[in-house]
């Protein structure tokens, strides 16, 4: 059959090499997801662009489609375990990815495979010099630039312009709808805006604040923030069994669910809500904070205690090695210093805590001791076996709550010894990535998922406030050594409060002269406005106390 003889045309002969590979791509959309809506397509057309500067266009359609699944599937395993989806600051902090490699699966290494595929033929068969084909590659390249512009005003200036040409919309304070709207790939481009730091200006946060407290027993403080630990009535665990050994137990509201650790601790160590700065605040403003960010460890050493900091993974992981001895940690501690038997998979926590109690039997007796600890023994992923990983998470939590009983009992031992109260603390950090069990359990009931499959359960891309504080919902255990009743006080002063309560009312055991851990404690003490409306804890925490306490940026 005679084609028409518009095919043969000089025009035709130059549109349709061009044409059919964007053809190609836009209809592989099926390979990759399933979806096609003008953000997709727009930041898909873009990648194929910067791929078709060096690549054979057939090669640069292939890279495009199986690096897009292949951030896809990573995206979605990390939003399964951790709730969050990718974000693009995660592309330049690789290390912490690490913490992933159990749940990677069969896509992941196909997509991986093709793309190393499509990008060694591309190049062999590579397109001669051509400035159409540069200049396309730099639009790509100038938009992901003014992204990480470390102004932020360059980034003022992208995303209208993706938005006007591309139709994104960018949603910073929920990560997961931004993943929805706007496709894996404008999402990791939207995210790789540097999270700029807040504005400094006047405030009146300090003009409400409780009395200090009256004579305080200035006691030794011990925390252990436990990796994905959790009980309740209706999955009881062998953490229950803490009250029996003296612990008084409150619930409190972390700001994540099933992963995303960094944001807990940064409750439980400045006293501030994690909500307001977007993605993981460690992980962005690392190298931006104040040397001296004021946070309880600072607050406790200016008033003669040693603060001691230690976590038994990487000091790398969440840039920890870097934020502690800003927060005020005067020793700080990681896994490279610790007993680690590595073909065990997760360092366990008795290394963590014989090194703790390493350096408090060698303290002064009349020194005063903080100690945050950070275990990971129960991490994720906890493998299914013809269950929803329950029995593994059992196990491997029993072990932990047995180290850390042990751990608590020498602690004790000493703390007689150096004729020394101890506070011991132990909270979960978030619930672990169980959700078919919390499901079945009737923890979370049908209205927190967007699907019906109770074997791949996933959240709404929105929760109301009452669900963000269930899903948040942990247990904090405490103890006095001396004194029973100051530990019940406090629980009861924590129950059904939000982390960042906990380092207000430690800050008062102490002498310390800081305004704020009072002022945290007023409004923790009212327990009015938290998990009330959208953006609740804006009229709890001005924008301008961040700015003073994190980056000693005052107005």
């Amino acid at each position: 059959m005679k084609l028409p003889a518009f095919f043969s045309s000089p025009l035709a002969q130059r549109c349709i090499p061009i044409a059919l590979p964007i053809l190609a791509l836009i209809a592989g959309r099926i390979w990759v997801d399933t979806q096609w809506n003008m953000p997709r397509v727009g930041f898909s057309l873009l990648l194929y662009f910067f791929f078709a500067a060096f690549l054979q266009r057939w090669a640069a359609v292939v890279a495009t489609l199986a690096l897009e699944g292949l951030l896809l599937n990573i995206s979605y395993i990390k939003e399964v375990a951790t709730s969050e989806p990718l974000l693009g600051a995660d592309l330049f902090e690789v290390g912490q990815g690490m913490a992933l490699t159990g749940y990677m699966d069969w896509h992941i290494w196909a997509y991986a495979l093709i793309l190393l595929a499509a990008l060694a033929y591309g190049l062999w068969r590579h397109p001669s010099f051509s400035k159409r084909r540069v200049g396309l590659a730099l639009i790509l390249c100038v938009l992901v630039g003014m992204q990480l512009d470390s102004t932020g005003k360059m980034s003022a200036y992208a995303q209208p312009l993706m938005a006007q040409y591309l139709g994104s919309n960018y949603s910073n304070y929920n990560f997961r709808v931004n993943a929805r709207q706007n496709g894996i790939l404008g999402h990791l481009m939207l995210t790789a805006e540097t999270a700029h730091k807040p504005k400094a200006g006047q405030h009146q946060f300090y003009t409400q604040a409780l009395a200090a407290a009256e004579n305080p027993s200035s006691p030794d403080i011990v925390v252990v923030m436990c990796e994905s630990c959790y009980t309740d009535a209706r999955l009881p665990t062998k953490m229950a069994e803490l009250t029996q050994a003296g612990f008084s137990e409150a619930r409190v509201i972390s700001p994540v669910y099933g992963g995303g650790t960094a944001e807990a601790e940064f409750e439980a160590l400045t006293g501030l809500s994690a909500y307001t700065l977007p993605g993981i605040d460690f992980q962005n403003f690392a190298g931006q904070f104040s040397d001296k960010i004021s946070a309880l460890p600072h607050a406790l050493a200016d008033v003669g205690y040693t603060t001691i900091g230690m976590h038994n993974y990487f000091g790398t992981f969440w840039k920890r090695q870097t934020v502690y001895p800003k927060m005020g940690f005067q020793r700080i501690a990681f896994v490279d210093q610790m007993y680690w038997k590595r073909k065990d998979g997760w360092p366990k926590d008795f290394s963590l805590y014989n090194q703790a109690l390493a350096h408090y039997k060698v303290a002064p007796a009349g020194k005063k001791q903080f100690m945050f600890l950070v275990t990971v023994n129960t991490h994720g992923p906890f493998i299914k076996e013809n269950d929803s990983g329950i029995t593994q998470y059992q196990a491997r939590l029993g072990q932990a709550i047995d180290e850390f009983k042990t751990f608590t009992q020498q602690i004790e031992a000493s703390a007689k010894a150096r004729k020394r109260d101890v506070i011991i603390v132990i909270f979960g950090d978030h619930k672990p990535g169980l959700n078919q069990e919390f499901y079945e359990r009737g923890i979370f009931d049908a209205s927190f998922f967007s699907n019906r499959d109770p074997k791949n359960l996933q959240f709404k891309n929105i929760l109301n406030q009452e669900q963000t504080r269930i899903r948040g919902d942990v247990p904090l255990f405490i103890k006095g050594s001396r004194d029973p009743e100051q530990a019940q006080v406090l629980a009861d002063k924590l129950q059904s409060r939000p982390l960042f309560c906990l380092p207000a009312e430690l800050a008062r055991l102490s002498e310390n002269t800081d305004p704020f851990y009072n002022a945290v404690a007023e409004r923790c003490a009212k327990n009015e406005g938290f998990y009330t409306k959208d953006l609740w804890w804006r009229s709890v925490f001005p924008e301008a106390v961040y700015a003073e306490r994190l980056f000693a940026e005052t107005k």
